[in-house]
């Protein structure tokens, strides 16, 4: 199971229906995932680019793509809350897109450190 992880090749169709199901969810008129938090909705926006991140950046990992992979996932928050100025159900928000971009560099940061953790292992084996 492990080995399937490793192959890059797995993570496009992944991300490409991760990529349908969080827009479907962004015109949906009804919240079926409810967070009792305040903070709820961004909480959501956070994890779902966190997920992105990781199945994009498992497709292609280069650091070039990453910046690319980066700036198109941002483009695809804002053109979700573009949408959502279409449907009156749904509300459309500048903090959303920030939820987004947070979630977006929460994965980077992670990976970016255990990137260097798993660097620092080796130098020292």
């Amino acid at each position: 199971m492990l080995s399937l992880l490793r192959r890059n090749h797995y993570f496009k169709p992944i991300f490409f229906v991760t990529l349908a199901v969080v827009f479907i969810l962004a015109i949906v008129p009804d919240d079926h995932i409810y967070l009792s938090s305040r903070d709820g909705d961004k909480i959501k926006h956070m994890m779902a680019f966190f997920a992105l991140s990781f199945f994009l950046n498992r497709a292609s990992s280069t650091i070039k793509h990453r910046l690319r992979n980066m700036g198109l996932l941002l483009l695809f928050g804002i053109f979700i809350e573009f949408v959502q100025l279409f449907f009156p159900e749904r509300q459309s928000s500048l903090d959303d897109v920030v939820a987004d971009l947070v979630g977006i560099l929460l994965f980077q940061l992670l990976y970016s450190l255990i990137r260097l953790l798993k660097h620092q292992r080796k130098k020292v084996k």
